[in-house]
């Protein structure tokens, strides 16, 4: 028996398997099987549950929150008469020189119809341009007086006035109007009353687009004068000024042509 044991070939002695590392085996297994089950499990449940709203970002309010803790106080509606800081001016009449003016000398015994229409042997302005198909003649005329207009507010503006029935929708150039930048002034640019002249005194109403023009010729030459020969000026170009040189001649100047 002595002899078999001493025969039995020996067991390799190794080095036996440390506890931490065995820790980090199990640590790893979970992680790989068992947190991926898990979380389709928890997919799974929420999918049939509404999702939760997210939560709103720091300092936005939604913007039917943004009222004011107390409702505006009352006020009596205000009548345009012009933009804040406006100069003085006065309109040039133009009733005058209007050919068809009163328009209830004609209007007065016709009814009234409202409907949009084809005007058919009418003594004014039978077609409408203006807006492009977005208003027609009672837009701007009083239907039960023609001798009058208004504007999206006023019930009746004269017809000197026509410059508030254009600044209902024209509002912007309206305002250039009215400080100087747009239109024509009849007196001079000195500080003080102004006397301009009305936006359909250089705009037909019905179609204010102004129709492209011929320039006008030149004025006439003075008496006793030679006209300026007319050529070309020999212009640098701008690379050619940056390096200080010069053009090849594109043809004498005034100065030039002028010489004997």
């Amino acid at each position: 028996m002595e002899l078999l044991r001493s025969r039995r070939p020996a067991r390799a002695a190794g080095p036996v398997p440390a506890l931490p590392a065995l820790c980090a085996g199990l640590a790893l297994l979970v992680v790989l099987v068992v947190a991926p089950a898990a979380l389709q499990a928890q997919a799974a449940e929420a999918a049939g549950a509404p999702a939760a709203p997210a939560p709103a970002a720091p300092g936005h309010k939604p913007l039917r929150e943004y009222r004011d803790p107390a409702p505006p106080v009352p006020t009596d509606p205000q009548a345009y008469r012009g933009d804040p800081g406006t100069p003085a001016l006065a309109v040039v009449p133009r009733k005058q020189h209007l050919a068809l003016y009163p328009c209830s000398q004609c209007h007065k015994v016709l009814p009234l119809n409202t409907t949009p229409r084809k005007l058919v042997a009418a003594p004014h302005a039978a077609a409408l341009p203006h807006g492009q198909g977005r208003m027609w003649c009672l837009d701007c005329h009083v239907g039960t007086d023609r001798d009058w207009l208004h504007t999206l507010r006023d019930p009746k503006v004269d017809f000197d006035d026509a410059h508030l029935v254009c600044a209902s929708c024209h509002s912007a150039r309206h305002r250039d109007w009215s400080f100087g930048a747009h239109g024509k002034r009849v007196a001079g640019w000195q500080p003080g009353e102004r006397e301009v002249y009305s936006c359909t005194h250089c705009h037909d109403p019905h179609n204010p687009t102004i129709a492209p023009r011929k320039p006008s010729k030149p004025p006439p030459l003075r008496a006793g004068l030679d006209p300026m020969p007319t050529v070309p000026h020999a212009v640098p170009r701008p690379w050619q000024r940056a390096q200080g040189g010069h053009p090849a001649s594109q043809g004498p100047s005034h100065v030039q042509a002028q010489q004997p």
